[in-house]
């Protein structure tokens, strides 16, 4: 049956069939003969509105045109079966609970549906939860991954009863729940009147706040009735997560249990002061019954989180936690305590009598019916301090079984509690004293309650005291101890005491394991030079696919050629991929920008794989702000250094120093890249030999065996030499997630800017062989490309036209991007050795570098600009700046 439920076909077959068993079961309430004075025998049978003034009536109606409206879902509900999706089944349970909670209020307000009415109303609705449930299984079923993947703590778990025990506990919690329409809210004694919420549904109530409260607690058990069907969908899928789930589900009834003794508790008072009635409740017992639940819910968490070594077995740290529990515990005795104490003490002297009225605070909450205002307050501070307490008490305790880390932050709060309630009591029982005077016809009445009838008030002399001070030093003094033991120190120690035995387990775990006392400070270098070998082989074999003739030319068509037939048939024409190579012999760093989906990412990582080379791809977070979030941190305190895996590349590339490397910085703009890349970038400026980063302050080296041992590719134990065959490309979006790249970025890059979607690659035939070309044949290539050339961009008419026609923007350029105009263009050309290509070289360099910062300049007249632009044969520049300012 397990297995069967965890298809999504069989459960969505299953939920269909209740939609349909809902469905005929709400025809059947319908259907049914109505006892009112209209000749209608049922709903379903109702005509057009004709009784327009009678709510009933159209009310009924209303329930007519929502059942006829419920047969939309159930094809949706077909739907959803078909497309493996949950929103048709969604939508006929909720149009079928609201049509059955509108029900319920029909049957309540009125008697006009029989008596089985409402049994069927009460099956639909336990139906329409358990079809919640099954939908709520189905869909996690859908979206589950493989049982393979589970973590180690689920897997253990389900060799475990603690699971199965705590799903006992969730259905008696549920149950407990289920009471509360059952045990009565409260009982008028004088009328034999029992408040039972589920009356509501099979008897005519005319009071109407078992009415309300009804439909309170209806709402209140749906939601934890859903709140269970999602704790329970974890059950079979991830045991962990139901077992965190169940908690919540455990506080959510609990605190709908205290909601319903609190609403007792208050109706017993109203009705006593405000009518005189006698009223008795017992809507204490779901509370209590929950107390305890919660208690054996908590033990059991306890031993969950034991089971799971979540917490740690320090016998110091439990003594600590026993000993603030003790001081709880005294506390809280102290302030029930004060129900014994004599809060209220009156010396009565009459004549030649005395008399002695003695209230505690049992006497207090036993008469306050009967005594003045200020006492009633009295008697209502003790009914709070009562409830507050006992709440604490509970939570208290709960959070010590479940080794919960919020257990000393509790403590403090129920320490705050009892020493308020403690001093607020105390200061009361002062007020009456203080008040002597206003207090004298009180007095007189209070006597005469407690049966002190021959009072002459003419005579009348009295004094009042009060016991409840005794409380209050007694508080102060568990206060002061408390204080003395530092309990409230006790999250800050054991917190210190954690990590501090952490830390030495991690020591003797070592010396264990290293009898020789190794010491790594950085294991991910080590575990990369372990695999200096591997990498000589795979140097090896990548060697073997070196072509025997290269050229730039060849290089392009090959790379257009073998995208066209990877397994991703990527389209990159022959001037993308030359102007991408030109880029990469004018700049170490290019950048990709434009809309997603247009091959910004793919173009990188499909050259390195064509041309056998590496690419390794850093994720660039929004919260970057410094360099270490690309180099990693250095712990002082353990000694040990955490490289990022954008230097584990770097190192990575400087042990294969022979394999042109790709870095790519995947959305590199989602932070600032001044923030993060600002060193690299400053590095640019340096001689590709003279280029490196220290990584610490100190020089790293491992022990092995008593022998110090340097890593392979740092310099002094601490720097990092940016090797030669690495080239940083970076993708950049531009919308209002990302931030504006700087000029200072951009001079010392190569922009490519992606614009439109690749067309569809239609035309394919096998996927062919990558050839391998080393970084010594892409430099040579490069450098050959740039010898050969005989473009002067310092001399170039077209260059100096455009420096011209930018002079009054303020935009010129220097001798890096003169630099770079130059590289760009004789490599450019090399990749068309057959085309005369130089014009659309220039045209798209001095766009990538130069015509682009008019993006952020205000142009007056902008048809002139392009004009000027036409003349000069650049239609790429001029249509650019057609388009600036455009939305």
């Amino acid at each position: 049956m397990k297995k069967l439920l965890n298809k999504s076909w069989f459960t969505g077959i299953v939920i269909l069939g209740l939609i349909l068993i809902i469905f005929l079961i709400n025809f059947w309430v319908l259907s049914m003969n109505l006892t009112w004075s209209y000749h209608i025998d049922n709903i379903l049978t109702i005509p057009m509105l004709q009784v327009e003034n009678d709510p009933m009536y159209i009310f009924a109606y209303i329930l007519k045109l929502v059942f006829y409206i419920s047969i939309i879902p159930i094809i949706l509900a077909v739907l959803s079966l078909i497309r493996k999706n949950s929103t048709g089944f969604i939508l006929a349970g909720l149009t079928f609970l609201g049509l059955d909670i509108a029900l319920v209020v029909f049957k309540s307000i009125s008697s006009f549906l029989p008596f089985f009415a409402s049994i069927l109303i009460i099956i639909n609705i336990i139906l329409i939860l358990v079809l919640f449930t099954l939908v709520i299984m189905r869909k996690k079923t859908i979206n589950s991954l493989d049982n393979s993947k589970k973590n180690e703590i689920s897997n253990k778990l389900d060799n475990s009863k603690i699971p199965l025990i705590i799903l006992v506990i969730d259905i008696v919690a549920i149950g407990i729940f289920i009471t509360t329409f059952f045990i009565p809210l409260y009982t008028l004694v004088d009328e034999e009147f029992n408040a039972v919420l589920i009356n509501v549904l099979f008897t005519e109530v005319t009071y109407i706040i078992p009415i309300i409260a009804f439909f309170v607690d209806f709402i209140i058990f749906i939601g934890v009735f859903l709140h269970f069907t999602n704790t329970l969908s974890y059950y079979l899928s991830n045991k962990e997560k139901f077992i965190n789930q169940s908690k919540k589900l455990i506080n959510s009834v609990f605190i709908a249990a205290s909601i319903f003794f609190i609403a007792g508790l208050v109706i017993n008072i109203y009705m006593t002061i405000q009518w005189g009635d006698e009223v008795k409740t017992i809507s204490y017992i779901p509370l209590l019954l929950m107390s305890i639940v919660m208690f054996v819910h908590a033990f059991i968490l306890g031993k969950y989180r034991n089971y799971n070594q979540v917490t740690t077995e320090e016998k110091p740290k439990k003594f600590y936690k026993f000993e603030s529990l003790l001081y709880t515990f005294i506390l809280t005795a102290v302030t029930v305590f004060m129900l014994f104490l004599k809060i209220i003490k009156i010396d009565i002297t009459s004549g030649s009598y005395n008399y002695f009225v003695n209230l505690t605070g049992f006497d207090i909450l036993r008469d306050y019916a009967a005594l003045d205002s200020g006492y009633r307050m009295a008697a209502y501070l003790l009914f709070v301090m009562l409830i507050s307490i006992s709440f604490c008490l509970i939570i208290t305790i709960t959070s010590y079984l479940s080794k919960s880390k919020l257990f000393y932050k509790i403590i403090k709060f129920t320490t705050s509690i009892n020493i308020f309630f403690v001093f607020i009591i105390a200061m009361s029982g002062y007020y009456f004293q203080i008040a002597r005077e206003i207090n004298k016809a009180i007095v007189v009445d209070i006597a005469t309650f407690y049966g002190y009838t021959h009072i002459n008030t003419a005579t009348l002399d009295y004094a009042i005291s009060t016991d409840a001070i005794y409380a209050l030093i007694a508080s102060v003094f568990v206060l002061i101890v408390m204080f003395a033991r530092k309990v409230f120190d006790r999250e800050d120690i054991d917190l210190l005491d954690a990590n501090l035995t952490q830390t030495n387990k991690s020591i003797s775990n070592s010396i264990e394991d290293e009898p020789y006392h190794n010491f790594d400070p950085c294991y991910s270098f080590t575990e990369l030079d372990s695999k200096i070998d591997m990498f000589n082989l795979d140097l090896k074999k990548r060697k073997a696919l070196a072509p025997k003739e290269v050229s730039l030319n060849g290089l392009v068509n090959f790379i257009v050629e073998y995208a066209r037939n990877s397994r991703l048939h990527l389209s990159y024409d022959t001037e993308t991929i030359a102007t991408f190579v030109a880029g990469l012999g004018a700049s170490k760093l290019t950048i990709l920008q434009g809309m997603s989906g247009t091959g910004k990412t793919s173009l990188p990582k499909i050259f390195s794989e064509a041309i056998y080379g590496n690419c390794d791809i850093i994720e660039v977070e929004s919260s970057w702000k410094d360099k270490n979030e690309l180099l990693g941190y250095y712990n002082e305190f353990s000694m040990k250094y955490t490289p990022k895996k954008f230097t584990l590349a770097l190192y990575k590339a400087a042990l294969n120093q022979e394999i042109f490397t790709f870095i790519l910085l995947d959305e590199m703009n989602l932070s600032r890249i001044e923030y993060y890349f600002s060193d690299f970038l400053s590095l640019m400026e340096n001689e590709e030999d003279k280029r490196e980063i220290k990584l610490v302050n100190i020089k790293l080296s491992r022990n092995e065996f008593g022998k110090e041992t340097e890593y392979l590719a740092l310099e002094n134990g601490h720097t990092l030499k940016v090797p030669q065959n690495i080239w940083f490309v970076g993708t950049a979006n531009r919308d209002e997630s990302t931030f504006v790249i700087s000029d200072k970025v951009y001079d010392r890059a190569h922009t490519m800017n992606f614009t439109k979607r690749a067309p569809k690659v239609r035309n394919y035939s096998d996927p062919i062989p990558q050839q391998y070309y080393d970084y010594k044949t892409m430099n040579d290539l490069f450098n050959l490309a740039k010898e050969k050339g005989d473009f002067d961009a310092e001399n170039n008419s077209l260059v100096k036209n455009i420096e011209t026609l930018l002079a009054p923007y303020n935009i010129s350029f220097g001798n890096r991007i003169l630099k770079q105009i130059e590289d760009f263009v004789n490599i450019y050309k090399e990749c068309f050795v057959n085309d005369d290509v130089e014009s659309e070289a220039i045209e798209k360099i001095l766009l990538s570098k130069v015509v682009s910062k008019l993006e952020v300049k205000t142009i007056e007249d902008k048809e002139k600009l392009v004009m000027e632009f036409e003349k000069l044969n650049l239609y790429q520049c001029a249509d650019f700046i057609k388009h600036l300012d455009e939305d």
